[in-house]
């Protein structure tokens, strides 16, 4: 079985497009750390086409983190600035592509849209 991160790179790299990152340009690495190794995901953006490998290369964004943190950004169970807040992870360069990134994580396992929560309460009775 495929750990999330895998399931999350794979399928960006499958999906080939991502139309919340259409006006996006640039490139990310991903360096998750575990058992005394370094594994390395880079992503480049052009215009929403996506391609990921596991090359180390050079990147304008680069995120280190431990691999178990990074399973729980791609399940939604944590979340990527609180971790960079938290000194959890690192980023070197430009932070812009790490929130724009973020847009293609998923949310929290046990978050619902707002509108059928508030089931029309915010509409005043007539």
């Amino acid at each position: 079985m495929a750990s999330p991160t895998t399931e999350l790179f794979t399928g960006i790299g499958r999906r080939g497009h991502e139309a919340l990152l259409e006006k996006v340009q640039g490139s990310l690495r991903f360096d998750l750390e575990h058992d005394q190794q370094t594994d390395h995901w880079h992503l480049a953006i052009s215009r929403g086409d996506v391609t990921v490998t596991q090359e180390d290369r050079p990147a304008d964004c680069v995120v280190r983190t431990d691999q178990g943190l990074f399973d729980k950004l791609a399940t939604g169970e944590s979340n990527a600035i609180a971790s960079l807040l938290r000194n959890r992870m690192t980023v070197e360069g430009n932070l812009r592509l790490l929130v724009l990134f973020e847009r293609l994580l998923p949310g929290p396992p046990t978050a619902r849209h707002p509108r059928p929560a508030t089931r029309g309460r915010w509409r005043r009775d007539r």
